[in-house]
């Protein structure tokens, strides 16, 4: 029986189904296209806006108060003895009597108009079950100015008022009882500053109130002070540039290694990987199984009429030819039949003698 002799090629490749495969490729082709425009993009001579804020006049409002309790002759506290932060019984306060400053100060001394002017208010805010409602908003002036002038390198108001707290208390006292509400109460003493500079042609408007608070009506006076000590401001004059966008080698580096990365994928793919056909029946597996463990001895011929199969002795299974082909020394000889026959013939000839298997899709 003549035989053409060739080893049986089993593909080294690494199998990869096609789904991984294909996203292997893509990602590979996407890596490089991307990096391709991004390294297009960075080496493109281009332009960028540069923003520049420059401060062109800046102030602040600066304010402090300290303010004296007055108590009304009375034969339980004495006015000397009330001392600072202490609780105020509401009945025995007389009068209050503020001291007010104001200073603005600005970045460069400026030509300035001003006007100022204190006054008390005096709210009352009725609650139920339905919600909050303002009952009484009312204000008076204890002083207002007309608009002044002058630089604001010495704008300062000194204020001394008093205010005549036991007026405002009874007032609520007389409106809880003539209503029939039960209130919570307020009175608020207050200086409101105006200002306004000319800086470069912009007119530079500026708002400043305190803020003194004092519960009316109830046996005890709360006094808070919630006036902000400072507040400041600015004016920026803001300026936009264009110039020549800086290469970012960095960038330019990066996108260079991703888009050789993307090739090397590519490649690697396409000439180390194969596509993985799922075997899907026992024929195919057994096939694959017996091609791996005899891969070594195997030699493919391509006309099954090399094979003497009538007389050639049948064997049950693939490894009594493996024990003959090592006891021999001889190569396994095989022919394979592809779909729709589906069969493998497997020969070792032994001292003048053949031992056949044969594999058949069941």
């Amino acid at each position: 029986m003549q035989k053409k002799k060739k080893r049986l090629q089993i593909s080294n490749k690494i199998k990869l189904s096609s789904t991984v495969r294909m996203t292997l490729v893509l990602f590979a082709v996407v890596l490089f296209a991307f990096n391709s425009g991004r390294l297009i993009m960075n080496l493109s001579s281009k332009t960028e806006e540069i923003s520049e804020k420059k401060e062109l006049y800046s102030y602040k409002n600066k304010f402090s108060e300290d303010f004296h309790i007055n108590i009304k002759d009375n034969e339980y506290v004495k006015e000397d003895e009330i001392l600072e932060g202490q609780t105020y019984i509401s009945d025995l306060v007389s009068t209050i009597d503020f001291n007010m400053n104001y200073q603005y100060k600005d970045s460069k001394p400026t030509d300035i108009e001003y006007s100022y002017k204190i006054e008390t208010i005096i709210k009352a805010e009725y609650s139920n079950a339905q919600g909050a409602y303002d009952v009484l908003n009312k204000k008076e002036v204890i002083k207002e100015e007309n608009k002044l002038k002058g630089n604001s390198k010495n704008l300062k108001i000194e204020e001394n008022v008093t205010i005549d707290y036991a007026k405002y208390h009874q007032t609520i006292k007389s409106f809880r009882q003539e209503m029939a509400l039960n209130l919570d109460a307020f009175l608020y003493v207050r200086l409101t500053v105006n200002t306004k500079a000319k800086v470069d042609k912009q007119n530079v408007e500026n708002n400043y109130v305190s803020d003194f608070k004092i519960s009316l009506g109830d046996k005890i006076a709360l006094v808070e002070d919630n006036s902000k000590p400072e507040t400041s401001d600015s004016i920026v004059d803001e300026t936009t540039s264009n110039r020549l966008a800086k290469v970012n080698v960095k960038a330019i580096i990066i996108n260079t290694i991703f888009m050789i990365i993307g090739i090397v994928i590519f490649k690697e793919v396409l000439t180390k990987t194969e596509k993985l056909n799922t075997i899907k029946n026992e024929y195919k597996l057994e096939l694959n199984r017996i091609l791996k463990s005899c891969e070594n001895k195997l030699i493919q011929i391509e006309d099954l009429k090399q094979i003497d199969i009538e007389n050639a002795t049948r064997v049950k299974d693939i490894y009594q030819l493996l024990k003959l082909s090592d006891e021999a020394l001889v190569p396994i000889y095989c022919y394979i039949k592809d779909e729709p026959d589906n069969v493998a013939y497997f020969i070792v000839n032994k001292y003048e003698k053949s031992y056949i298997y044969i594999l058949r899709k069941s």
